[in-house]
């Protein structure tokens, strides 16, 4: 009996051994973007730029195709709300991505999370802002082994034009692009009450002299 229990206790570390020693490696990450608005505050009085505010873009979504050469490119805003690439040697159109993106939410956290699962080495990430018809793309690479979370950040600067390129937490850059003019509204900032003068306070009248007191006549010196 002593012998079957250590035959089998000796088997089940073995199976653990194993299960330890071919551990799966695996690229596979949920990538979790955090998506901001940089927009113009605008003076409600003068019609001004007063500053520009950092704010959640809300409305954004996510998606993403599996590609394995950087030959692809998202050709328009309505191609991109539509959810589709360009191939830019072959002309080849793609519109039925890989994965699509999910809200997601960190507690505590005023800022807006898009949940995208990446099971591929290589793929190109589409994020489409559509209070502001704007978009970006990025094509990733990853290599980082049992990572379950990659935390990414993309900044959409709504006063900005065409097309520009804007950096993530990971190295990796965003190709945005802006319409021709700004479509989104812009923050309106209160004038602030003008502050009413203070009455000037009347001069205190002069104080009189004292007047001068007379001299006292010399006396004559003893002779």
């Amino acid at each position: 009996m002593l012998k079957i229990l250590r035959n089998t206790a000796f088997a089940v570390v073995a199976t653990l051994l194993l299960t330890g020693c071919f551990k799966k490696v695996t690229t596979d990450t949920t990538l979790r973007i955090k998506v901001m608005a940089e927009v113009s505050a605008i003076n409600e009085a003068t019609g001004q730029e007063v500053r520009k505010d950092m704010i959640p873009a809300e409305g954004c979504y996510a998606y993403l195709y599996y590609i394995d050469q950087q030959t692809w490119s998202v050709e328009s805003y309505e191609d991109a709300a539509a959810k589709i690439i360009t191939n830019t040697e072959s002309g080849e159109k793609l519109s039925v991505p890989n994965a699509e993106s999910e809200p997601f939410v960190i507690e505590g956290s005023v800022n807006q999370y898009l949940s995208l699962w990446q099971s591929s080495p290589s793929a190109l990430v589409v994020v489409v802002f559509p209070k502001a018809q704007m978009y970006a793309y990025a094509y990733r690479l990853s290599s980082a082994e049992n990572l379950p979370d990659t935390y990414l950040t993309l900044i959409f600067h709504t006063w900005k034009s065409g097309t520009y390129n804007e950096g993530s937490k990971d190295n990796y850059k965003w190709t945005v692009v802006a319409p021709e003019s700004s479509v989104m509204p812009p923050i309106i900032v209160p004038s602030e009450p003008e502050t009413p003068e203070q009455p000037e306070t009347p001069e205190q009248p002069e104080q009189p002299t004292e007047p001068e007191q007379p001299t006292e006549p010399e006396t004559p010196e003893n002779r």
